[in-house]
């Protein structure tokens, strides 16, 4: 049974007037850590802000303010999240990201919207901005200079697909291709409707990031019964590529295990997907210094956290071997209404003032999304987000530092 040692809290970045989430890390060569996530444009989940880096250069126990950098920035028209991180052999570093759009912005409804939330004093009536609110694409920025300056952003051409959302940073294949991992639907383009699922497939560049077509289908339902989302990859020791990735039932959008698929020609084909034992969602995997494979996840129920899971040979998981980095992340209370996300429909994750309950905690259970990394030491570096306990609680973005010990 994998136990826990020497584990330490550390706070990467807290910001009462702004919701800070989906954080995703990498260990770059010069020892350190960088981290890009999410800030909203306001206190609350809106899929609408800008994308946001930041260093460690101790392992993760201080996050230096001074190297905060907003890598690109929100406009008054659009926005973006989900962004990933790379570092390429030749140094260079990748940022992919989803970028969203607001249509007719500034066009008073003539009709008073069915909804009478979200309405604030401070932030205005969102209660169209689910249907006046849309996913532009996914794009990738480049820097030759350690992230000091970005490229123009680079759009991802993934036709067939209609869109395609990201969740993690790309990963270099040893002979030099890239690919992205990314969900999205043929005839769509939200995530939901249509009559169909949610798909994961594989985007592909071969001249370091400049361009990009569709490489491969990761896992997809033609019943459009099974939503497979936010693929994640491992490359193991013989060659061989894993991924894993969050699945949802349809029509109730239940969340069930995560599955993995199998590849042995470079992410070209793939296995069928194999459902495993392990419920939490989205994940992260990496090799460890010892030659193991950790995976990392969030556990969005009861009593809710961050968890991982050791594999010997990186194709058997099994919850079993689960360990708890995180237990928590949801605050007590909310001394005001919390706005659900703006791009569903209005009132979905909404939580009213008060006490806040563990079984429907409506927007509150949005927490996790961990990225993980080791340093050379063997200490292992879990980076994540939960709410604050503040009275008006926001996500914020966090690390917890531990050794593993068997």
């Amino acid at each position: 049974m994998t136990t826990l040692k020497n584990i330490s809290h550390h706070t990467i970045w807290h910001d009462p007037e702004h919701s800070n989430n989906q954080v995703a890390t990498r260990l770059l060569r010069n020892g350190e850590i960088v981290a890009v996530f999410n800030e909203e444009r306001f206190p609350y989940h809106h899929d609408s802000g800008q994308t946001v880096l930041i260093r460690s250069r101790d392992g993760g126990r201080t996050w230096d303010p001074a190297s905060r950098k907003v890598v690109l920035p929100w406009t008054q028209t659009t926005g973006n999240w989900d962004c990933g991180i790379c570092e390429l052999a030749d140094g260079t570093l990748i940022i992919n990201l989803t970028i969203t759009g607001f249509f007719k912005r500034g066009v008073r409804n003539e009709q008073p919207s069915w909804s009478s939330h979200p309405v604030t004093r401070e932030y205005g009536d969102w209660s169209w901005a689910y249907k006046t609110q849309s996913w532009l694409g996914t794009y990738v920025l480049r820097s030759t200079d350690n992230g000091e300056t970005w490229s123009e952003t680079i759009p991802v051409n993934v036709r067939p697909l209609k869109h395609g959302g990201c969740r993690l940073g790309c990963w270099e294949l040893p002979s030099g291709s890239l690919l992205m991992g990314l969900y999205g639907r043929i005839r769509g383009y939200g995530e939901e409707g249509e009559g169909e699922s949610t798909r994961s497939a594989l985007m592909r560049s071969d001249d370091g990031g400049e361009n990009w077509e569709y490489f491969s289908t990761l896992a997809y339902d033609p019943a459009s019964i099974i939503d497979y989302e936010e693929p994640a990859l491992l490359h193991l020791k013989d060659g061989r590529l894993v991924c894993f990735m969050r699945t949802h039932v349809n029509p109730s959008s239940d969340a069930r295990n995560m599955v993995m698929t199998v590849s042995e020609d470079d992410g070209f084909s793939w296995t069928p997907p194999k459902w495993t034992d392990i419920w939490g969602f989205p994940a992260e995997l990496i090799t460890l210094n010892d030659g193991r494979y950790l995976m990392v996840y969030g556990y969005r129920r009861a009593p809710y956290g961050v968890r991982g899971v050791i594999s010997e040979d990186g194709v058997t998981w099994t919850k079993k071997n689960e360990f708890t980095i995180r237990e928590g992340g949801l605050p007590t209370r909310t001394s005001e209404l919390k706005p659900g996300s703006s791009v569903m429909t209005p009132g979905t994750g909404e939580a009213d003032a008060g006490a806040i309950s563990m079984t429907h905690p409506g927007g509150f259970q949005h927490i996790g999304y961990p990225s993980v990394v080791q340093m050379p030491d063997g200490t292992v570096v879990c980076s994540y987000h939960e709410w604050s306990n503040d009275p008006a609680p926001v996500q914020y973005v966090r690390a917890t530092r531990f050794q593993l010990a068997e």
